[in-house]
């Protein structure tokens, strides 16, 4: 299945996902769409079980990380500009200094910081605004902020107890023929965006083995 800008798909919310006789229905707000393998990227965990019919039978996943994020557009680039908590989850870094970011459209910079395992707005937001302090913002310096109270990091934390990376979903583990998964908790490689792309990558290769033998069967 391939969506473009212009496909009548592209904006249609799915709903539900089926496979049968080498063919995949996708069930949508707008009708159903069919072809003959599918890549499902919807997120969350719980996000693909919705659009499956039954249980895939992962197991226990484990709660998603998730973050409260403080982003601040500053006059200059502050020093020392990249600072890790030792006895809290926290770490602030200047995220345009690595020149192909380039975030900034003056002289000044962009300055995050975040608090892994995200609890409530009214103890995170005074925690990032004294962490910000410590990588050498000012409020003189910050010309524009943005609050993020909970940002989801990751699908699901891979955990020693279920195997690490190598316990995560596979591709495949979706219970249905030719419906193939892909996301930053699927697959054995990578974390965040890698395994994102990693997964993806897999998914996207194991659709189009499955086209190639559909294509190839004699009836």
């Amino acid at each position: 299945m391939l969506c473009t800008p212009g496909c009548r798909c592209a904006r249609a919310a799915a709903r539900r996902v089926e496979s049968d006789s080498g063919r995949v229905t996708v069930h949508t707000d707008d009708g159903e769409l069919t072809a003959r393998a599918a890549v499902l990227a919807p997120g969350a965990p719980d996000a693909l079980r919705g659009l499956l019919p039954g249980d895939p039978e992962w197991g226990d996943l484990g709660e998603p990380v998730t973050a409260a994020c403080l982003d601040v557009g500053v006059r200059r680039a502050p020093s020392p500009g990249y600072v890790l908590g030792m006895d809290e989850p926290l770490y602030g870094t200047t995220q345009s200094q690595s020149p192909p970011a380039r975030q900034p459209i003056t002289d000044g910079a962009v300055v995050g910081v975040i608090r892994y395992g995200a609890r409530t707005a009214e103890l995170d937001r005074p925690q990032l605004e004294a962490h910000l302090k410590q990588v050498g913002v000012s409020e003189d310096d910050v010309v524009a902020r943005r609050f993020l109270a909970r940002m989801v990091v990751t699908g699901a934390m891979p955990r020693a107890t279920t195997g690490g990376l190598t316990g995560r979903p596979d591709i495949r583990a979706t219970g249905l023929r030719d419906v193939f998964a892909a996301g930053d908790w699927i697959g054995p490689d990578g974390l965040l965006a890698d395994a994102a792309l990693a997964s993806g990558h897999a998914a996207g290769l194991a659709a189009l083995r499955a086209i190639d033998a559909s294509s190839t069967m004699v009836a």
